[in-house]
């Protein structure tokens, strides 16, 4: 066991093979690695695309409470008869119905 050589071993072995096993020996490591690059360089150029997509501002969060209910908290000023909290869970319809606003009318 003092004799035995790893690469000598890994060589006559690879010497053994038939041709297309070689060219597969030769092909496919060199495949793996660039595969794998490109796989790294499109998620690093994609990732920072998110990031810059996300320039604009918070508008609703959601919190999960002891009871284990959702809540969406928003974080604009309501405006109009537009609610500061959606509700997930509706329950009567009534309670959460707003009154109808006409719009303006174009003729004026």
């Amino acid at each position: 066991m003092d004799n035995y050589n790893f690469w000598q071993d890994l060589f006559d072995t690879y010497q053994s093979l038939s041709d297309w096993l070689k060219v597969l020996w030769l092909i496919v490591p060199p495949a793996f690695v660039l595969g794998l690059v490109a796989l790294t360089l499109r998620f690093r150029i994609e990732s920072r695309k998110v990031e810059r997509s996300f320039d604009g501002e918070l508008v609703y969060s959601i919190h999960r409470d002891a009871g284990n209910q959702l809540h969406v908290v928003s974080h604009l000023k309501p405006a109009g008869h537009n609610p500061s909290l959606l509700f997930l869970d509706q329950g009567d319809g009534d309670i959460f119905e707003h009154p109808q606003v006409e719009p303006p009318s174009a003729n004026r």
